[in-house]
C-alpha cells in the first residue's frame, strides 16, 4: 500500500458484463464512510451521453492492435463499422472476464475477439483498467499526486491465486505501482459495504430488515450474483466489529451470462443453428442490438406468468432465415413446439413470461442449491440473513425464488445492489483489516527435500546429493486448509538449506493442496501456485547456509517472504507462472529442510505421551514434521512440552550437545 492512510482510495470493478469505479478521500471516509463518489455519465463516442453507474465491459482495438475505446464508445464504434462492413480487422472483446475462471493461465494466454482474431489476454485487461483509471482522473475535480492514491481492484472470491496474480500484473501494466494496489474479493467488499450502511444508520426501508446483521455474533450469507460468476461468503460479526469468515468462499459460473446462453439456445431452436451462426457472423451490429434488448428485458422477469416480452426482430435475421428455410417463421415455431410461447407480429417477436422464466431457472436453481448446501453445513449454523448483491441480484425472479426457498431467514437486497461491491471495495481500501479472520482456502506449503526414510518414502523419490540420500518432492506444510488465519498473520519461520555446496541460488516452489496433510507435492490433491528464487552469492558455510521462509496470510492474496541469513536480504515472492518443465525440475531439487533445526519426525515416548490432547497439540504445532504417538493433557503441561520442543528446534545444539547433521528425528520423553 502506498501509505498506511492514503489520501484517496479508488476502486476499479471490471465486471463480466459491466464495469465501473468509485472513490473517496480519507477526510470524507473519516467523516462519513458512505460518502463515496461513483461516475454516472459515460460517452458513447457519438456525441451522446449514457446515464449509468457502469459501462459495458467491451474493449475495442484497431486493425494495428492499438487500443481504441472502451464501454459504450467501443460498442457504438464497432456497430458503426459493422453496418458499413468495415469491422473485419477490428478487434472487439466482450465479456472476457470469465476467461480467467477455471482456466489454465499463462503469460502468453490469448483472448478471441467477436470476429475471431486473437490478442494477448493481459493486454486486453490492462487497457480496460487503464481506461477506467484515466476516466477517473479526468472526472476528478482536483489535482492529486498519483503516489497518494490507493487503488483497489475487485475480483471474484472463487478465483484461483494465479487469476488474482494475473489481474495484479494487468494493473501493473496499466501503470499502477505494486505498493499502491490492493485486491478486494467481491462478496467480502459487498459485506463490508452492507455493514457500513447499517452502522451509519442510513439504511433504506428495503434494507431495514437487515439491522440484525450488525450485532455482535450475527451470522449471514452474502450472495454476490454478477454477470459471470456467483460468489458466496459466510460472515460473523466479531466483538471488535470486524468480520470473521465461517466458510471459505465458494460459488460457480451461474451468473447472468448463463441466462444469456439460454436465450441464445432458444434462438437456435427457433431459427436453427445454421441461421443464427450466419446471422452472428455477417450481421454483428444487429446481433449486438438483440443482445442489448434481451439484457433490458431480462431485468424485468418475475414470477408473473402473464408478462409478455417484446423484441424487435432485425430484418437481417428474417432475411437470413428466409434464404435458408422453405417455411415461414410461424410454421417453424409451430414445428419446434414453441407456438404457445413465441409469436411474431410484423417486425416484433413476443415471448411469454413462462418461457422467459424457464431461461432463468437453471441459473437460479444452481444458486439456490448451492446456498442450501451452505445452510446445511454445521459451520454455518445460526444464519439469520441472506444478502443478495451484484447486478444479477436485482432480478425480481431471483429475489422471489430466494424468499420462497429460504423462509427461515431474512432475504435482503439493498438498493443499488449493483454498486455494493465497488463501494465496499473503497471502504476496504481505507480499512484493509475489516475482514479480521479468514479461513485458509487450501493447505499451503513449499516443495523441499529431506533425508530419505527407508520403508516410509516411495523409492522413486530417492536421489543422491553429494553422497547423501535425500527424498524429493516433500510437501512442507505452512498452513492447513480451513485453518483460521487472522489478517496479516505470519506463519512460524521454517529454515531451509541448499542441497549442493556450490549453489548460488535456491528455488522455492509454492504449492496448494485440497488435502489437510499432503505428503508429496506430486500427490493428486496438489497444485503448484508459482515459484521464486533466493540469491545465495556467498558460498561460506556451503550446505549449512540458511534461508528462512514464512507465509503471510489472512489477506486477499497469498504472500511468501524469504530471509537469506548470510546477507540478511529479504525476498518477497512475486510468483512466476511455470511455463517450462525444465524450470520446474530444477526447482524441485535445490532446497532441503535444514535437518539440524527441523527434524522430519518427532517421536513421543513415555506414559504421558498416550494423552490424546498432547498428541493433537503436537500435530497442530508441527505441520512440517511427522509426529508419531500423538498429543493431549492438562493444557499448561502441554504448552510447556510444545515450548520445549520449539526451543530445541530453534537451537543448533539441542539440550546442550551437538546434533549430528544426519539426525532426522527428535525424541521427546515425558515422564
Amino acid at each position: 500500500m502506498a501509505q498506511s492512510k492514503p489520501l484517496l482510495v479508488v476502486a476499479i470493478d471490471i465486471g463480466t458484463t459491466y464495469s465501473g469505479y468509485a472513490f473517496s478521500f480519507q477526510h470524507e471516509f473519516l467523516a462519513d464512510k458512505l460518502k463515496i463518489t461513483t461516475n454516472k455519465v459515460w460517452s458513447d463516442g457519438d456525441n451522446h451521453l449514457q446515464t449509468s453507474y457502469k459501462t459495458p465491459t467491451s474493449v475495442l482495438f484497431d486493425p494495428y492492435g492499438h487500443f481504441h475505446s472502451f464501454g459504450y464508445e467501443a460498442e457504438t464504434k464497432y456497430s458503426q463499422l459493422a453496418k458499413n462492413k468495415e469491422e473485419k480487422n477490428w478487434l472487439l472483446f466482450r465479456r472476457f472476464k470469465m476467461s480467467l475462471y477455471k482456466s489454465e493461465i499463462s503469460e502468453t494466454m490469448e483472448l478471441e475477439s467477436v470476429s475471431g482474431q486473437r490478442l494477448n489476454a493481459r493486454s486486453v485487461f490492462a487497457m480496460s483498467i487503464l481506461y477506467l483509471k484515466e476516466h477517473f482522473s479526468r472526472s476528478l475535480q482536483q489535482q492529486v499526486v498519483d503516489t497518494e492514491i490507493q487503488y483497489v481492484l475487485t475480483v471474484p472470491a472463487i478465483w484461483d491465486e494465479d487469476a488474482k496474480q494475473f489481474m495484479r500484473k494487468a494493473a501493473l501494466q496499466s501503470g499502477i505501482l505494486g505498493d499502491q494496489l490492493a485486491i478486494a474479493l467481491e462478496p467480502e467488499a459487498a459485506s463490508i459495504f452492507c455493514q457500513s450502511l447499517l452502522a451509519n444508520s442510513r439504511s433504506d426501508d428495503e434494507f431495514r430488515d437487515a439491522d440484525d446483521i450488525s450485532g455482535i455474533g450475527s451470522r449471514y450469507i452474502v450472495v454476490d450474483a454478477g454477470g459471470g460468476t456467483v460468489d458466496t461468503t459466510v460472515h460473523e460479526v466479531m466483538l471488535s466489529g470486524d468480520l470473521k469468515e465461517l466458510h471459505k468462499a465458494s460459488g460457480g459460473g451461474w451468473g447472468g451470462t448463463q441466462v444469456d446462453d439460454q436465450f441464445t439456445g432458444l434462438l437456435l431452436k427457433i431459427f436453427t443453428v445454421k441461421v443464427i451462426k450466419e446471422f452472428g457472423k455477417h450481421h454483428k451490429s444487429d446481433w449486438l442490438e438483440l443482445e442489448k434488448e434481451f439484457e433490458i428485458n431480462k431485468r424485468r422477469i418475475s414470477s408473473n406468468d402473464e408478462q409478455k416480452f417484446t423484441f424487435r426482430l432485425p430484418a437481417s435475421l428474417r432475411e437470413v432465415f428466409c434464404f435458408h428455410s422453405k417455411c415461414s417463421l410461424e410454421d417453424q415455431v409451430a414445428e419446434s413446439g414453441l407456438s404457445k410461447d413465441v409469436r411474431f407480429t410484423g417486425d416484433k417477436m413476443r415471448i411469454s413470461g413462462k418461457m422467459m422464466q424457464s431461461l432463468m431457472k437453471p441459473s437460479i436453481q444452481s444458486i439456490i442449491t448451492h446456498v442450501e448446501t451452505l445452510m446445511a453445513d454445521p459451520k454455518c449454523r445460526g444464519i439469520s440473513h441472506i444478502l443478495l448483491v451484484g447486478g444479477f441480484s436485482e432480478s425480481p425472479l431471483l429475489q422471489e425464488e430466494f424468499r420462497k426457498n429460504f423462509r427461515s431467514v431474512t432475504v435482503v437486497t439493498p438498493l443499488d445492489a449493483v454498486l455494493s461491491v465497488v463501494k465496499g471495495a473503497v471502504i476496504f481500501g481505507h480499512r484493509p483489516g475489516a475482514i479480521g479472520i479468514r479461513l485458509a482456502a487450501f493447505t499451503y506449503g513449499k516443495r523441499t527435500s529431506r533425508v530419505f526414510i527407508d520403508g516410509d518414502d516411495a523409492p522413486e523419490k530417492l536421489f543422491i546429493a553429494e553422497g547423501k540420500r535425500l527424498c524429493r518432492d516433500i510437501f512442507n506444510i505452512f498452513v492447513t486448509m480451513n485453518e483460521e488465519v487472522p489478517y496479516g498473520m505470519e506463519t512460524r519461520e521454517q529454515t531451509f538449506s541448499p542441497v549442493y555446496s556450490g549453489q548460488t541460488t535456491m528455488g522455492l516452489a509454492v504449492f496448494k493442496s485440497t488435502a489437510t496433510k499432503p505428503k508429496y507435492t506430486t500427490d493428486p490433491s496438489c497444485f503448484q501456485l508459482g515459484s521464486f528464487r533466493v540469491d545465495m552469492p556467498y558460498l561460506t558455510g556451503k550446505k549449512n547456509r540458511k534461508v528462512g521462509v514464512k507465509f503471510i496470510l489472512g489477506g486477499t492474496e497469498l504472500k511468501v517472504r524469504a530471509h537469506e541469513k548470510t546477507t540478511g536480504k529479504i525476498f518477497d515472492a512475486t510468483f512466476n507462472f511455470v511455463t517450462k518443465r525444465e524450470d520446474e525440475n530444477q526447482l524441485q531439487s535445490d532446497a532441503r529442510v535444514d535437518e539440524t533445526i527441523y527434524p522430519s519426525i518427532i517421536l513421543l515416548v513415555g506414559g504421558f505421551c498416550k494423552s490424546p490432547l498432547l498428541q493433537e497439540e503436537f500435530r497442530e504445532s508441527f505441520h512440517s514434521v511427522t509426529v508419531i504417538t500423538p498429543l493431549d493433557a492438562v493444557l499448561s503441561v502441554v504448552k510447556a512440552c510444545v515450548s520445549a520442543v520449539l526451543f530445541v528446534m530453534h537451537t543448533s545444539s539441542p539440550v546442550g550437545s551437538p546434533v549430528p547433521t544426519s539426525l532426522n528425528y527428535l525424541v521427546l520423553q515425558v515422564i
